[in-house]
Formats: structure tokens, sequence, C-alpha cells
């Protein structure tokens, strides 16, 4: 029997349960084998399912004395280590596998869960952080990746950043005019976004056009697009903060590559609302902070600062070139309130072939969850009724969230987020599929 046959048969008695059988099979086969590393991996394999973690690492040491870049055998060395709690040994395992497999969702999760189990909350972080690049199915790195990072940051063992980088739009490049346009019918809420709207954009030739008695928002935002002069266009709630130190470049360098910008979004629609798609279609980071509660509920949807491929967006932001919303006009006769013509207006955009996105690192901040009332609900069946999609229950709740207390706290949460992603795009690993789990 050749050894390929061997490690075929072994594996698919392993599968059945019969590792007696199979621990026999590879026994015989190695001692005439010439390269025996697959046979004591599968070996170690079995002493794993047998709790017998000892065993295990003495055949998977063994593997890899014959095949150091055996990169399952060193996951499997990380899990015998974990069984023993020997968490640094284990990390260590799991940093040599994720070195020979770097596309593997898995490992990245591993080393996490032993970076975890040390303490080492900016490492765990980091793993997580890479795992739920890898594979936006993997929601326990998702979950793990945001708490663990929340958990950093409110114990204030955060990692040394390197210097703030800055976006740079080009030499020959400059920045294009904007118009800001905000409807409010509060007094300090229009105060407040227009002394917001001012400081981000100093030194950039913007206006902001207060629309103070509207009667929609679909209708406001068409009389301000009305009266808009500047190339670019922002449109935006009045209850909002935005943390982003280098919003307006970012924004900026964002519509150079997009049609359209928004914070929160989905790559499909199918309710009234992004979030109805679920994971793995959305995209996005929003922070929320009601007005009268002391916490800051940071929620991301995707690990990515910016993801493209967005078909529908949430309306606290917009942005896009003025010609953009001249080719697109809000629908003001459907959408005659203050629900659903902003997932209307950007699927409508989508269709008409612009390239939209979701810009979780402009970094806003929502003083509201929105009102999901008997008025919501009648412009939510009218927008299901006009692009004829059935009124289903939404997807399980799709946030990953982590609480703050702070202002400060949320910043350096992002901070440190951005700088996860930068290490991320630095390293060059364009994520593939996941690399298959150890047998055990």
């Amino acid at each position: 029997m050749s050894r390929d046959d061997v490690v075929h048969d072994a594996r698919r008695l392993i599968k059945a349960g019969d590792l007696t059988r199979a621990d026999e099979l590879l026994r015989e086969a190695i001692a005439g084998a010439d390269d025996a590393a697959d046979l004591l991996y599968l070996r170690g394999v079995i002493a794993n399912k047998l709790q017998n973690a000892a065993t295990a690492i003495e055949f998977l040491m063994a593997a890899l004395a014959i095949r150091p870049e055996m990169a399952l055998a060193w996951l499997g060395l990380g899990h015998s280590y974990m069984r023993l709690g020997q968490f640094a040994a284990a990390a260590h395992a799991y940093e040599r596998a994720a070195a020979y497999e770097p596309h593997s969702a898995d490992t990245h999760f591993n080393l996490g869960a032993a970076r975890r189990r040390l303490d080492d909350l900016p490492g765990a972080a980091r793993a997580f952080y890479a795992a739920w690049q890898r594979d936006p199915l993997l929601p326990d790195a998702a979950m793990a990746c945001v708490g663990t990072l929340g958990l950093s940051v409110r114990r204030g063992c955060v990692a040394m950043l390197p210097p703030e980088q800055t976006i740079e739009v080009g030499p020959d490049v400059e920045p294009r005019t904007v118009s800001v346009i905000v409807c409010s019918v509060d007094d300090a809420k229009a105060r407040h976004i227009s002394t917001l709207y001012t400081r981000l954009y100093a030194g950039f030739r913007h206006e902001i056009i207060a629309i103070r008695d509207a009667v929609s928002l679909a209708e406001a935002y068409n009389r301000g697009l009305d009266r808009a002069t500047g190339e670019v266009i922002v449109l935006s709630h009045d209850d909002i903060d935005i943390l982003a130190p280098n919003f307006a470049t970012s924004l900026d360098s964002h519509l150079r590559t997009f049609d359209v910008v928004g914070v929160v979004g989905g790559t499909r629609m199918t309710g009234p609302l992004p979030v109805w798609a679920g994971h793995p279609h959305l995209r996005g980071w929003i922070t929320h902070h009601p007005a009268n509660s002391a916490e800051w509920q940071v929620d991301l949807l995707d690990p990515r600062p910016v993801a493209g491929d967005v078909m529908v967006l949430d309306g606290v932001l917009l942005a896009a070139r003025r010609e953009i919303f001249a080719t697109v006009r809000f629908d003001a006769a459907t959408f005659d309130g203050f629900h659903c013509y902003d997932i209307d207006w950007s699927y409508r955009a989508a269709l008409a072939g612009f390239r939209l996105a979701a810009a979780g690192d402009l970094q806003v901040v929502h003083a509201s969850r929105g009102r999901y009332d008997d008025v919501w609900q009648q412009y939510a069946e009218r927008f299901c009724a006009k692009h004829r999609t059935g009124f289903s229950e939404p997807a399980p709740p799709p946030f990953y969230e982590t609480v703050f207390g702070t202002r400060a706290e949320v910043e350096t949460f992002y901070a440190q987020l951005m700088h996860l992603a930068m290490r991320e795009a630095a390293a060059g690993d364009v994520p593939g599929l996941p690399f298959p789990s150890a047998a055990d």
C-alpha cells in the first residue's frame, strides 16, 4: 500500500472514530517510510483526540523535524500545548503555523486564544483581527477581536502606535469644494452641527446649507441640492459627532475611489434597512451615544476601515459628487417623511452603476439608534412595495459591540483598530480561503 493510500485510509478511519485501527495502520507504515511526516502528524492527531497531549507533542515534533514547514503540524502542536496549559509554547507553535500558512483564519484565531490566556490583550486583539479579516464568516473571531480590543483599551494596556499617518491626495490634486447639507428644527443641534463641520472643513472651501423647515428629508435634501455649489456634497444628520481627526481629507480621498460614501451599509438589499441583509453582507463602523446615556457603544459590522461593493447605505451621513445627486434624486413623493429615503436613494444609485462604499474610518458617532415605530413600519412597507421585496424579518443582531465610558476611550479604540488595519495592509497578505483546520 502506498503512503498516500495509508494516509487516505487513516483519515477515513479517524473520521469514522476508529482511532485504534487508524493508529495501527500508521504505526506499521512508519517503519518503512522515507518521509513519514504525514504519518507522524496523523498519529499526533489521534493522540490529541485521545486527550494524550504529551504523546501528541512527541509525534508532532517528530513530524516537524522531517518537514519544518508543515503548518498543520504546528497547528496541532499548538492545540497540544493548549491542552497542557502551556500557553506560551502554544502561542509560539501557532505563530509558526501562521508564518507558513498566513491565510489561515483558524490559525490566527487560535493564536489569539493563546495570547488571551497569556493576558497579552494587544497581541490577542491583533491575532483575532487577522482571523476576522481572513474569514468574515467567523463570528467568534469578530466578537473576540472587538471584545479583547475593548478590554485592552479599558485597562489602558494598549500597544504603542506609530505616528499618525495623514492621507495625501497627491501633489497635483486640489481638495474639492464642499457643500454640507443639514436638516434641523432644533436650534441647539443646528448650532452644534454647523460648528462641527466648520471645524472639520477648516482650510477647505466649503458652505453649510441648513434646512430648518423640512417637510421630509427627501424633500429637504432635494431643495438643498438645488442650492449647493460644491463639487462634493455631504448630507448629514444633525445629531452626530465625528471623531476622525482627518475626516475631511479621508472623505475627499475615498470619493476619488468611490462615487458614494456612507458609514454603514450592505452588499445586498433584502429589506428596508441595510442591516437586514445580515452577515457576511454588512459593512462599516459606527458609535452610538444617546444624549441621555453615559455609554458609548462602538458597533462594528466588518473589520475593514473602508469597504466597497456596497448596494445600500444608511443615511446618517452620505457623500457624493454633485453630479451623482443630480443624476439620482431623492424620491420625495414616496418617502414624504423621515424614513427609508436613504436606503431607497443609495439602492437606486447602485443600480445606476455608481460605486458605493462604507467608510467606518470616518468614525461617526450617532446620538440615536433610530426609532422603529408604526410610522417607520409604514415607510418600510412603501420601500418593500416599491422595490418588490417581501417584508421579512431582519437577520439576527448584526453588530459586534463594545462599550466605553468616555470619548477618549472610543478615540483610543479607533486608533488601535486603524493600527491593526494598517498592519494587515502593510503585510501584503491578501486573505484567501481559510486553510483547513487540523483534524483534531
